[in-house]
């Protein structure tokens, strides 16, 4: 059911992972929200007040006060409609787990692939698939597979949100700039998530087709004009 206490509006780029994660939350909860694109090349009077500091996507504008940062935004859906698909477990000690390994993400795996994309594919990818595996002994560890795919179990959670414009970047990435990601025999349990991802209807509207990605990346490539993802902000 959708929730109607609304006024909520959301600054975004569609390539952006950060922005993607952040429309996924409000899908998954149901929020009736406005998009607002940003181009990024042309920064609108709305998100240069809006972020001050940054200057970046996204942006959740909610009753006219903005918040800014995806996690943080994501976090802060989830306390103010908490009633509606919570993302982020009751248990005190899971829901660390879930910031920990949402840090983790941002300061190993997601640098790791700015930094391959930044040397135009040329960096070395083996630091990448090491963080991998690690993050899927976590998966295997804190999730159950008999529940289903997620890390939440059946539905998607804190964690899952934030992963999951991994899901169509990291295949666009290896099909376009040759990044070598893991295969499923080394990461199953983060292949299977993956996969659940693409297949979950929130997330089919929230992010876009890995071709589509491909096409942004081929032309960024061509016109060596980096808008890339590490540009629109965590």
């Amino acid at each position: 059911m959708a929730c109607h206490d609304q006024d909520v509006t959301l600054l975004s780029f569609w390539p952006s992972p950060f922005s993607m994660r952040v429309k996924l939350a409000l899908l998954l909860k149901g929020i009736e929200h406005e998009d607002l694109p940003q181009d990024l090349g042309n920064k609108s009077k709305l998100l240069l007040e809006s972020n001050p500091v940054h200057k970046k996507v996204p942006v959740l504008i909610h009753k006219g006060k903005p918040i800014a940062e995806s996690a943080i935004i994501v976090h802060y859906i989830d306390e103010v409609w908490p009633g509606t698909s919570p993302l982020l477990p009751q248990d005190a000690f899971l829901r660390a787990q879930h910031r920990f390994w949402t840090d983790f993400f941002e300061k190993k795996i997601s640098d790791s692939l700015d930094r391959f994309i930044r040397s135009n594919g040329a960096a070395v990818n083996e630091e990448f698939i090491q963080d991998c595996l690690l993050l899927e002994g976590a998966l295997a560890e804190l999730g159950d597979e008999e529940e289903g795919p997620f890390f939440g179990g059946a539905s998607m959670s804190f964690l899952d949100v934030m992963l999951a414009p991994s899901a169509v970047w990291i295949p666009a990435l290896e099909q376009v700039m040759g990044l070598k990601p893991t295969s499923q025999e080394q990461c199953p349990r983060l292949h299977k998530l993956f996969g659940a991802v693409t297949e979950h209807p929130s997330a089919k509207v929230a992010l876009p087709q890995i071709e589509k990605l491909k096409e942004f990346t081929q032309a960024r490539l061509v016109s060596d004009h980096h808008v890339w993802i590490a540009k629109a902000s965590p």
